[in-house]
């Protein structure tokens, strides 16, 4: 029984995926819990189990699958990781799930599929669902269809997309499951519910009792629409209004806008539908037949045509021939009935496409208007009908000309129905699609016609025009009806009521019916918003009297067009008996009679009995004209008691307040209200009524009407107060009046005798000043002087004063019934520059005047210019017509005369205070000129300069002067005059300027250059400058343009440039979101430049609701209003991602699920499947700029794919397919700057995937390739440039032998720049990879090349013609065979292209005994030499020990000739003294200068290197052969640079080759693997001795190169080889090289990396961790010499990695591991000291490197302070004893006395031990200390008598002389035994000498050279280093320092045979050949 619950002790994790059910149900309960515990959605825990959820919900036995459901379910809901696993556990519930038996589990599985579609993953489970109803089991397929049904249900149709749901339905309706049927039949009904009669059409095949039993079903649903009711995560905010909706509404409080929103919600049944290819289906001979003479056939032709436009919807094409035809029958068909066809199958067509149609509705409209001639009704309908089918697809804009044309035709039958087409139009339009100036241009028209004599044409006419004023409302036309008469008026409003609006689907809108001339659903509503304070009623205001002003602030006015705009009344006059018999049906008879009265208090009861009526009247019911002239009469406000008065003007306020109060009612009180306002006792009164009446009739009408009435009366009174009133009206409604008239009175003002007429008038100027600013002083400088005076003081008051906030408005208030708030419009906001009054002077700018301009006299120019300020100074404000006036100053700023150039900056600051703003329009021409003045050498030229330049952009911006480039010419021109004056003034204008465009970053290199100027002045002034540019350009512009610069300049201005960086301000708080590793400082404004279209943060965005919600409805107060429309969160998720991949989308396009990508043109279905592609793999933000209909999106969207490029290449390399495929759509498009940013991508993006050796898959080179090639013949040199650099880059990671295919596929196209660039990269291919490239034969390739000779392009034979050419140079005379046969003349200009390449080559004479009559040899192409051929010989190198044959240098020219050369044969050493004849040897260039000269080097040395690493031995030696004779020189190896990391890597690819397959092959001959060991390492040597090679190997290569080297030391396979030993040996060398010529900082890392990974990985042996770590020991001899040279950032993280993720369990190879990398932490502490903590920033937060060298440092503070503490500081020298040692050291320097000095130190350090002589040692070299303590050593030595000196007593024998000034301790040691061993290694290279004694003495040294390494490297490691060496045997040591760190670098050889095969021996014996021919 114990094994039974042994499974109690695991963990849940294993409990889940247990084989005993009990102990998977107990660990799915413990799972459960676990899931339902844990708060963070992210945590690992989640992670573990994602992978075990589709083996939950299949669980095979039921009880423990019950308790997994819920396991599940807990998951989903809780997990961030669920979206994932979606798909998976969807399936698995299906197929096992939702057949269960028990209810209780299918229901539990439901749940989980509706829950993913919770979590956002609702395409994911419909997909799933969809492909589950293809189940054979019809339980499975019953359950589907019941889990769509409910989704639906819940979700909504938002959720789970309609379409796919309906197309499934008639199968699932034959089905023969009846339970199938019937679920079917509720999904059916379900589908009604939320897309009503959209789903009748799709019934239509259904069976006709199905139809009657679902319309049945049908009937019985509720009218109600449908609400969702289950929300997604990311609808939260959706979920939360619907709720305070549904609050609201059970308050009793209607949202308006609700209908609209439901109405906008419908489906489109046209959505539904499947597009009818309408072109495929046409008869072959139609457009015969159409044209046919005879009726019967071309009516044959329509008919079939009018079948298949009935289709509901077409699919779109090129309709463009059909058209045309249809119109030429409509247009001139003699037959009426085929005329009508023709128009119906137009119609029938239009309605199918839709927008589509657009290409051919302008001349659709223009050829039906004329046909409008036609009398007969019957085609005069289908002409309507066609023509109005057509409308939708366009603008008015776009068919405003042939309309106005049409309206003035002289045949009145057009007239007529051009204007009844016009009013039908209007009735679909709304106020957004009826613009103002459309509608002026269309009404000025239409009043022509209503003048027309034609009865017809007029009533057509008032239809037109009474239907755009039921759109656009009475009050905004009338403006349009200025001269239109009473009864012409009557008719248009007659027919507005009439009218019937339209919606998008052509049914009547519910609106639309009524009579009401104010068209609510056009326009916007006065909405109550969630969470806001209930309003205030009218019954308790009004209860409460008249309202006071509230302080400003407390309310806001509403933005235009976010509040109701409340329409203007307007209202007729109506007649005395009118009014008299409407009065008296209000009040009672003795109310009007008591207000005539002669007694005041009757006439004060009479109003109060009025006031108390009227207030219990509705809005509707009160009569404002009727009741203000009822209380007007007399004694009306004329009336002598205050009280009946006040009474009076307060029911007029209420009156304002609370009714329709027009204009009309203004006019009978506001003469009267003007009257009083200056009455003392209710003068207030009248002013806060004249305030109630701005609200209801508009401020700028109430202004004017009060400043002309006051100063109409002569009372200085009612003047002064009116002007008073006016001021603080203009600030309580903001400043919307005609300042024309305003000022004539305010001057009257001014000119009055009564001095409170005059303060009132100043008073009111201040407030002017605030909204005009200084341009108000200009209409007042004629007053006087002591006037202007107090002008100007009041103005002083305002200056820097914004102007308030307006606070009042005009008033649309609701109904009291309705129980809405009041609602404040502003009107469109009013520009203050636009109203003042500005005067044309382009007639005064006569071309005399412009003569003068330009004339030689220096004193005609003066006078022009003076007349040029005459005019200015007259005009004062002017138009923004100057013809040609800007030009001719530009000239004149550039001036030779210097008091014209003064006179002319003078002319441009008047010009800019004169126009305004429309400064802007001119800027781009005056801004470069100022902008050159700033460049005079006369500083006051440069200040008016520079003022002038201050008042243009005062008006404008510097957005101009960026796109104009005007700013980056300036900074060009290397006058430092110039550039230190532009500097400094952007330095004033950047900073706080809105966002500049992009073009501001071409600036950057001139500012970069201004860094290094020679003049102080613009150096400061472009320091200063690098802060405002960096606000709007960002630091990294900056850094990538300085990347570029020269080293010595570099790291100047990298300074310079980090410096600026730190002094950036912060972003603002208002800006977007950032990710959190992003630095504030580095924003940048070009990313905030479309800051306006993202939406802000959801926290920021309920914040604003928040404040922008007054507390209550206070009437008069503007309301700020709330958007309708939410707030989307900003999208914070990465930009790509991969959730689908690639070979997903490669096995659909397999599969043939989706769309092959192959168009001619772009089609719409292309585009939205891409989308369907990208949407899950890539962020909504960036889908929505990669498909945004505007380019400059394109190109962000661009430039965000090469920062995800250049920071996560491997997810961009994932969406290639996708990618490419979208970047062919943008190949489509037009604009330059966009296709340069993409094929920049391109290049970068084809780099990236060359580097990442990324193969391209045939599916996306298909897709792409194809439209890159249509875009090398693109018109623009740049462009085809750019798309061959793409190509050459494409070769790298696609097979050049498929692109052959599509380059001739490309030859197809009728561009012929495509065909001529297609031919030159087929010739390119051919020259450089062989004949053998042509795909898909050499014969079929080169026979349609040369059709192209007979080309009518030039280009394009030349292209053909080099191109044959180049292949006749491989394959001679058959190239003929190969063509076929060519006509005369093409074959005359192939021949003589032939003979022309053969004269230009260079021959070279080949000196050879015999040659065979073969194809001359200078036709041999360059690259031809890169491929192995059958029976082909290598030409030999250094790294190529040995062939099978005793030659060394063999080349073979050609395949069926061979030149050999003479043999160096293995000779006594004394033969090689006697003279040798060097043989001659062929001029003909080598392999290997081929490829160095070859046009693309670069990919040739791609494919040699790509050769190293076949299995091959042959070929991989040939590749090897070829790099090495690359190598030899150095000049021609820097073409390797970029290649240094490939060859590495294909290196110690072929060196894992031979380890794991050659080593273990017996077939594989032993010779040929120590011949690739020696070729590898020679080469590898030959590469790591070319400094700039070595330097340029990566840290990773490096450590895998390591990795194999020590690997094959382990070898012990090679032990069984003859030459095995030497090859250890070899490697040896070759490991030892590696660490002291590769960069140091690479090495250091790579090893660190190594043993990390050693220490992590238990398959790792002690040996190759013991020899790891043996370099480490070797890297940390050299670190004294090489610490400066380090990067330790990168040194420190990787030690600091170490540290981290070694395992304490683990104590491998007896913790010297970590004992080394505490030794290498202490060294650097050591050697840098403190500063070593300057270089941790690479760190991190969790360091450990920093706490330990923290550590190490205090500690070695203390151990200094203790060993220095008894001796304190170096005992001073006497002056004699310093004298003494100023003498040694003279002679130790002098070459005669040196060993004699050195004695005497010796002596001297001896005698006097604390003696300091570092002051001495510090004045030398480097070099000469060394020098000095070597000496120092050795008289040590010799006077001991030691041969070997241990490290303790010279350490305390010289405790000062060992460290050098700079603290780095020199290891060498000199000794005897080094000579020894140098000369063992001479005589054993030339096999001198007996062999035994070099190797004892061999012995012996090593021992020394062990022992003083271990000595050095005691004095330069930490204390503890002696331990680690110490720690183990010196036998091992001294084994394991032969094995890693042996300092040999020739081979010894045993034999003579031997000594031949080791290329290093051959070499040292040519030398010394050489040498001997010399002498």
């Amino acid at each position: 029984m114990g094994d039974d619950t042994e499974w109690l002790k695991l963990p849940t994790e294993e409990k889940c995926q247990h084989k005993v059910w009990k102990a998977r149900l107990a660990g799915y309960e413990e799972a459960v819990k676990l899931f339902r515990r844990l708060d963070d959605e992210k945590s690992p825990e989640f992670s573990k189990y994602a992978g075990q959820m589709k083996k939950f919900v299949t669980d095979s036995n039921a009880i423990a699958q019950d308790k997994a459901l819920d396991a599940v379910l807990a998951f989903v809901e809780n997990a961030a990781v669920a979206g994932r696993i979606a798909p998976d556990v969807v399936n698995g519930c299906i197929t096992k799930v939702l057949n269960s038996s028990k209810q209780k589990t299918k229901d539990k599985g439901i749940e989980i599929i509706l829950m993913f579609v919770e979590i956002d993953k609702p395409d994911v489970v419909q997909e799933e669902l969809l492909g589950g109803l293809e189940n054979k089991n019809p339980k499975v397929v019953t359950a589907c269809v019941q889990t769509l049904t409910g989704a639906l249900r819940v979700f909504g149709s938002k959720v789970i997309k309609i379409k796919p749901c309906v197309k499934v339905l008639p199968k699932l309706l034959e089905d023969r499951d009846k339970n199938v049927r019937d679920e079917t039949k509720q999904l059916c009904i379900e589908l009604y519910r939320w897309i009503g009669a959209a789903l009748k059409p799709q019934m239509a095949h259904f069976k006709p009792v199905l139809i009657q039993e679902l319309e049945a079903e049908f009937e019985k649903l509720p009218g109600d629409r449908p609400v969702q009711t289950r929300f997604m995560r990311s609808q939260q905010d959706l979920k939360a209004k619907m709720e305070e909706q549904t609050r609201i509404a059970g308050d009793g409080i209607k949202d308006e806008a609700e209908g609209a929103a439901d109405a906008a919600e419908e489906v489109d049944p046209y959505d539904l539908m499947d597009a009818v290819d309408l072109l495929s289906q046409l008869p072959k001979d139609f457009y015969e037949k159409i044209e046919a003479k005879k009726w019967q056939e071309r009516r044959e032709a329509l008919d079939t045509l009018q079948k298949l436009s009935e289709s509901p919807r077409l699919e779109q094409g090129d309709y463009g021939n059909l058209v045309r035809a249809l119109l030429k029958v409509i247009a001139k068909d003699s037959n009426i009935l085929l005329v009508a066809i023709g128009a119906k199958c137009l119609a029938g067509i239009a309605k199918g496409l839709r927008k589509k149609f657009a290409p051919y509705a302008v001349q659709s409209v223009s050829t039906i208007l004329e046909k409008f001639k036609e009398k007969k009704p019957a085609v005069v309908q289908a002409l309507r009908e066609a023509i109005d089918a057509i409308f939708p697809s366009i603008t008015f804009e776009m068919i405003m000309e042939d309309v106005l044309a049409s309206l003035e035709n002289k045949n009145p039958s057009i007239r007529a129905e051009t204007a009844l087409f016009l009013a039908r139009c209007f009735a679909r339009c709304t106020v957004s699609t009826l613009p103002k100036k459309q509608l002026k241009v269309f009404c000025n028209q239409l009043l022509k016609t209503v003048n027309d004599t034609t009865p017809e044409v007029r009533e057509a006419s008032y239809a037109a025009l009474g239907t755009a004023m039921k759109v656009v409302s009475e009050k905004h036309i009338l403006s349009f009806l200025v001269d239109v008469d009473s009864i012409k008026m009557q008719k248009i409003q007659e027919n507005c009521e009439k009218a019937v609006l339209l919606n998008s689907k052509g049914e009547p809108r519910q609106s639309g019916a009524s009579g009401d001339a104010r068209p609510k659903a056009s326009e916007p509503k006065p909405v109550v918003r969630p969470s806001s304070a209930k309003p205030a009623t009218k019954g308790s205001k009004s209860s409460k009297g008249p309202e006071k002003k509230s302080a400003p602030g407390k309310s806001k006015v509403a933005k235009k067009g976010s509040a109701v705009s409340k329409e203007e009344p307007i209202e007729n006059a109506l007649s005395d008996e009118t009014v008299e018999e409407k009065a008296a049906a209000a009040f009672p008879a003795d109310v009007l009679t008591g207000l005539g009265s002669s007694n005041w208090k009757e006439r004060l009861a009479a109003m109060e009995k009025i006031s108390e009526i009227v207030k219990n009247m509705s809005r509707e019911e009160i009569l404002a004209q009727v009741f203000v002239r009822t209380i007007s009469k007399k004694p009306g406000l004329k009336d002598n008691n205050f009280q009946v008065l006040k009474l009076k003007i307060e029911f007029i306020s209420y009156l304002a307040k609370n009714s329709l109060f027009s204009k009309r009612s203004a006019e009978f009180c506001l003469p009267d209200l003007v009257e009083k306002v200056g009455d003392t006792k209710n003068g207030s009164v009248a002013q806060e009524a004249l305030g109630y009446i701005s609200e209801a009739t508009g401020f700028d009408y109430v202004g004017k009407e009060v400043l002309c009435l006051a100063f109409e009366n002569k009372n200085p009174k009612i003047q002064s107060e009116s002007l008073n009133w006016l001021s603080q009206s203009i600030k309580e409604f903001g400043f919307k009046l005609n300042i024309k008239q305003m000022i004539e009175n305010i001057k009257k003002a001014l000119g009055a005798t009564n001095p409170a007429v005059r303060t009132a008038a100043i008073s009111l100027l201040g407030t002017l000043y605030m909204y005009i600013g200084d341009s108000l002083r200009v209409f007042f400088e004629d007053e006087k002087a002591a006037l202007l005076q107090q002008i100007d003081t009041e103005f002083e008051k305002g200056k820097g004063q914004k102007p308030p906030t307006p606070t009042r408005g005009l008033v649309a208030a609701a109904s009291n019934d309705a129980g809405e708030e009041e609602v404040v419009d502003e009107p469109e906001e009013v520009n203050i520059q636009d109203l003042i009054p500005r005067n044309d002077i382009c007639d005064k700018i006569t071309d005399d005047l412009l003569m003068e301009f330009s004339d030689k006299a220096w004193k005609v120019r003066g006078e022009a210019l003076q007349k040029v300020v005459a005019i200015l100074n007259e005009a004062k404000f002017i138009t923004p017509n100057l013809g040609e006036l800007p030009a001719a100053i530009k000239q004149r700023l550039a001036d030779a005369n210097k008091i014209l150039v003064t006179t002319t900056i003078g002319i441009c600051q008047t010009l800019a205070k004169a126009l305004g703003p429309h400064c802007k329009a001119h800027i781009r021409v005056i801004g470069p000129g100022l902008i050159s003045c700033m460049g005079d050498s006369k500083t006051n030229i440069r200040a008016l300069a520079v003022t002038g330049l201050n008042s243009w952009v005062e008006h404008s911006t510097l957005t101009p002067l960026v796109e104009c480039e005007a700013i980056q010419e300036g900074l060009k021109m290397e006058n430092p005059f110039l550039r230190a004056e532009l500097l400094g003034w952007l330095c004033e204008k950047l900073p706080n300027h809105k966002p500049l465009p992009a073009e501001l970053r071409q600036c950057i290199p001139s500012v970069i250059a201004c860094l290094e100027d020679r003049n102080s002045d613009v150096r400061k002034k472009s320091q200063e400058s690098l802060v405002p540019f960096m606000i709007h350009t960002g630091y990294d512009s900056f850094a990538k343009a300085a990347s570029t610069l020269k080293p010595a300049s570099k790291d100047k201005i990298i300074v310079i440039l980090e410096k600026a960086r730190g002094n950036l301000p912060a972003k603002p708080t208002k800006a977007r979101k950032v990710a959190p590793a992003a630095t504030p400082v580095e924003s940048s404004r070009f990313d905030e430049l479309d800051e306006e279209n993202k939406p802000p943060p959801a926290a920021s965005t309920k914040k604003e609701k928040s404040e922008s919600k007054p507390k209550t409805a206070i009437r008069g107060k503007a309301k700020a209003p709330v958007s309708s429309k939410k707030k989307e969160e900003e999208d914070t998720s990465a930009p790509i991602t991969v959730v689908v991949s690639k070979e997903q989308r490669f096995k659909d396009e397999k599969n043939m699920k989706v769309l092959k990508w192959n168009f001619i043109e772009i089609r719409p279905e292309y585009v939205d499947q891409l989308k369907l592609q990208m949407e899950k793999n890539f962020s909504k933000s960036f889908m929505d700029q990669l498909f945004h209909a505007d380019f400059k999106c394109h190109t962000k969207a661009i430039q965000l794919l090469i920062k995800c490029l250049e920071t996560n290449s491997n997810q961009v390399i994932e969406n290639m397919d996708v990618i490419l495929k979208w970047l062919t759509i943008r190949f489509y498009d037009t604009n330059p700057s966009m296709l340069n940013k993409a094929l920049e991508f391109l290049q970068l993006l084809f780099s990236t995937v060359a580097e990442e050796d990324y193969h391209m898959h045939d599916i996306e080179a298909s897709s792409f390739l194809p439209y890159l090639i249509l875009k090398v013949g693109d018109s623009k040199d740049t462009v085809r440039r750019e798309v061959r650099k793409i190509f050459k880059l494409i070769y790298k990671s696609f097979p050049a032998s498929k692109m052959f295919c599509f380059f001739i596929d490309g030859l197809k196209s009728k561009n012929s720049k495509q065909r001529a660039e297609c031919l030159d990269e087929l010739g390119f291919l051919i020259e450089l990879y062989g004949i053998t490239i042509c795909q898909p034969s050499p014969a079929q390739a080169l026979k349609i090349i040369a059709q192209q000779i007979g080309d009518r392009d030039n280009s394009v034979r030349n292209a053909a013609l080099n191109t044959i050419v180049t292949a006749y140079l491989i394959l001679g005379e058959s190239t003929y065979k190969y063509i076929g046969t060519l006509n005369d003349k093409e074959q005359s200009l192939l021949d003589e292209r032939i003979k022309r390449s053969a004269k230009n080559k260079p021959s070279a004479k080949i000196i050879v005994d015999e040659r065979p009559k073969t194809t001359p040899l200078s036709q041999r192409t360059m690259s031809q030499p890169n491929i192995h051929q059958a029976g082909q010989s290598f030409k030999k190198s250094a790294s190529a020990a040995t062939m099978e044959k005793p030659s060394v240098f063999e080349v073979q020219l050609e395949p069926d000739s061979s030149y050999g050369m003479p043999n160096l044969l293995q000779l006594d050493v004394d033969e090689l003294y006697d003279p040798v004849e060097m043989p001659q040897i062929s001029a003909h260039p080598s392999a290997t200068m081929k490829l160095v000269d070859s046009k693309d080097a670069s990919a040739t040395i791609g494919f040699v290197l790509s050769q190293i690493t076949s299995s091959d031995i042959n070929m991989c030696i040939q590749a090897l052969t070829q790099i090495d004779e690359v190598l030899k020189n150095e000049e021609r190896a820097e073409i390797m640079t970029n290649h240094m990391d490939q060859l590495l890597m294909m290196l110690a690819m072929q060196f894992k080759l031979v380890y794991s397959t050659f080593m273990g092959d017996p077939l594989t001959n032993k010779d040929d693997i120590i011949k690739l060991y020696k070729c590898l390492l020679g080469t590898l040597l030959a590469a790591l001795n070319i400094p700039s090679l070595a330097k340029a190997a990566s840290k990773d290569i490096l450590k895998d190169v390591l990795h194999s080297l020590i690997t094959m030391i382990l070898d012990n396979r090679l032990e069984e080889f003859e030459e095995g030993p030497q090859v250890i040996r070899s490697v040896n060398v070759t490991v030892v090289t590696v660490i002291e010529k590769s960069d140091h900082t690479n090495v250091m890392s790579a090893l660190i990396r190594l043993l990390q990974d050693c220490v992590n990985n238990e398959t790792c042996s002690n040996k190759f961790l013991e020899l790891v770590m043996k370099c480490l020991w070797k890297m940390m001899r050299l670190l004294p010499d090489i610490v400066n040279t380090l990067n330790l950032d990168h040194i420190l993280m990787d030690c600091n990695s170490f540290l981290l993720m070694y395992p304490s369990s683990r104590n491998k190879g007896s913790d010297l591991t970590i004992r080394t990398m505490n030794t290498i932490l202490h060294s650097l502490a050591k050697l840098k000291g403190n500063k070593i903590l300057n270089h941790t920033g690479l760190v991190g937060e969790n360091s450990k490197v920093e706490a330990h060298l923290k550590k190490i440092l205090n500690s070695n503070k203390t151990d200094d302070f203790s060993t220095n503490q008894p001796t304190s500081k170096p005992k001073r020298l006497s002056k004699s004893s310093h004298d003494m040692l100023a003498e040694i050291f003279k002679k130790v320097g002098s070459k005669d006395n040196t060993k004699e000095g050195l004695n005497e130190l010796y002596d001297f350090k001896k005698k006097y031990p604390d003696a300091d002589i570092e002051p001495f040692l510090k004045k030398s070299s480097q070099f000469f200390q060394t020098y000095i303590e070597r000496g120092l050593k050795k008289i040590e030595m010799e006077r001991e008598g030691s041969s070997e000196v241990s490290s303790e007593n010279t350490g305390s024998s010289f405790p000062h002389i060992s460290v050098s000034s700079t603290g780095v301790v020199d290891s060498t040691v000199l000794c005897p035994s080094a000579y020894i061993e140098k000369l063992r290694k001479i005589r054993e290279g030339i096999s001198l000498g007996n062999e035994q004694p070099c190797q004892e003495d061999n012995s012996s040294i090593n021992k020394t050279l062990t022992s003083a390494d271990s000595t050095d490297n005691s004095e330069k490691v930490v204390p503890g280093t002696e331990q680690l060496v110490e720690g183990m045997a010196p036998e091992e040591d001294e084994e394991k320092e032969k094995e890693c760190v042996e300092t040999c670098t020739a081979e010894p050889g045993n034999t003579k045979a031997s000594l031949a095969t080791d290329f290093s021996n051959l070499k040292m014996r040519l030398a010394r050949v050489k040498k001997l021919s010399k002498t």
